[in-house]
């Protein structure tokens, strides 16, 4: 099973970002996981880029998904433990990828393939950025982790749709 993932870190292109969220969606949908680190659990606000201080920790929920480096841990295991087959994790960058590793570490799943699918090949295709974008709206806004892996886990239905009715040669 194809499982989407996005993270949120403290800025694109700084040579060690640190992480602040990260999300998962099933390609069913169903058993969503979202969790984001508290400031100072591997970040600070000063270690944020000015578009992660504008644009990102405003949409962070906070409340209840806030959680430790090791909470997040054991809720990622206990996540994918629940899943009930083999997981494989598609993302459009290496460094969302990374994030995840470096958190499972020695902790890694039994069900979870060691290689992720990369989106990037389809990413800029018409029929998966249409499904995007069109996903998006106030109470689902880009540059959130789950809002991010739930529109990819659209746009990939979309792209797969298209390709099975012959349709997706963009």
């Amino acid at each position: 099973m194809l499982v989407f993932l996005d993270t949120e870190y403290t800025g694109l292109g700084q040579p060690e970002p640190k992480l602040l969220s990260l999300a998962l969606v099933p390609a069913n949908g169903l058993r969503e996981f979202y969790a984001e680190l508290a400031d100072g659990e591997g970040w600070t606000h000063d270690d944020c880029s000015d578009f992660v201080r504008q644009e990102v920790l405003p949409l962070m929920k906070g409340g209840e998904c806030l959680v430790t480096r090791i909470e997040l841990r054991e809720r990622l295991r206990t996540w994918f433990a629940s899943m009930p087959e083999s997981v494989q994790v598609a993302c459009d960058s290496e460094t969302d990828y990374r994030f995840l590793k470096a958190i499972l570490a020695n902790c890694w799943p039994d069900n979870l393939e060691k290689r992720y699918f990369d989106l990037r090949p389809i990413v800029d295709t018409t029929i998966f950025d249409r499904a995007v974008q069109c996903y998006y709206a106030e109470d689902r806004p880009m540059h959130n982790a789950l809002a991010d892996a739930q529109a990819y886990s659209l746009g990939w239905l979309a792209w797969t749709d298209a390709h099975r009715q012959g349709e997706g040669k963009n």
